[in-house]
């Protein structure tokens, strides 16, 4: 009977994990503790999707932790993750090994109340202050020329600023409209164009470099057949229809 090149590898690399020093007792022991962004986006839940069916193929099972931002550095330097979801940048994570095939993308967008203009990348944002969740790499980076910023510790509470006027916009991703939605903050709407649209991959903890062939060669083949983007599609179709029911049950009940 023939066997397909993945199935080989798979084959191989559970061997190989079995042999592994404190790994010896059976397969079910494999396990990663994985860190997610406690935030409701379609992203996040395509990338757990995602890594839930690649690690299956290779009998590791997962845990997947939701923590703000700022608490997964923390989680992370001190040694309490094997893997981080995925990421749009690929800095600002030490001691870290990038999976290259994407998994994930995001859109980062400004949201506004009073001010309005044409978004020009994240420099035409200089003359503002600018509101983002503390923590996430990202817009740390993308946000380093500009003088005048404010965080806030989760999404609710970026957006709660934004509408009270203690912040001029807001940068986040485009899926987070959502919960503005959930929230009832009618004022606040998006200004186009995007800043900019960057695809999320997963990474790993250096200690873990040895599953880094493998999971690639499982990712690379749900690329080929179409089973990342099917997922991403169905996870985005749910979230919406998720999102507009909320505006709705909202409207019943502000209308009586």
């Amino acid at each position: 009977m023939l066997i397909s090149k993945h199935r080989l590898l798979s084959l191989f690399f559970t061997a190989s994990i079995l042999a592994w020093p404190g790994l010896s007792q059976g397969r079910e022991e494999l396990r990663l503790d994985i860190s997610l962004p406690d935030v409701n986006r379609p992203s996040i839940m395509a990338a757990q999707k995602v890594l839930s069916m690649a690690y299956g193929q290779l009998g590791i099972k997962l845990n997947f932790i939701a923590t703000p931002a700022a608490r997964t550095m923390n989680m992370w330097n001190a040694g309490k993750l094997d893997a981080v979801a995925a990421k749009v940048i690929d800095s600002g994570l030490p001691d870290s090994i990038k999976v290259n095939i994407p998994i994930a993308y995001e859109e980062a967008v400004v949201f506004a109340t009073k001010k309005t203009f044409t978004v020009d990348g994240f420099d035409s944002l200089k003359p503002y202050v600018v509101g983002y969740v503390n923590g996430v790499t990202y817009l740390d980076e993308r946000l380093r020329n500009v003088p005048q910023k404010e965080t806030a510790p989760n999404l609710e509470s970026l957006f709660r600023k934004l509408e009270a006027g203690r912040t001029d916009v807001a940068v986040d991703s485009r899926f987070s409209f959502c919960l503005v939605r959930k929230l009832g903050l009618n004022h606040i709407r998006i200004l186009e164009p995007s800043l900019e649209k960057r695809l999320g991959y997963h990474f790993l903890h250096i200690r873990h470099q040895q599953l880094v062939p493998a999971l690639e060669e499982v990712l690379r083949n749900m690329e080929r057949d179409g089973s990342i983007k099917k997922i991403q599609e169905e996870v985005m179709q749910e979230y919406m229809e998720q999102c507009t029911e909320l505006s709705d049950a909202r409207n019943k009940k502000a209308a009586g």
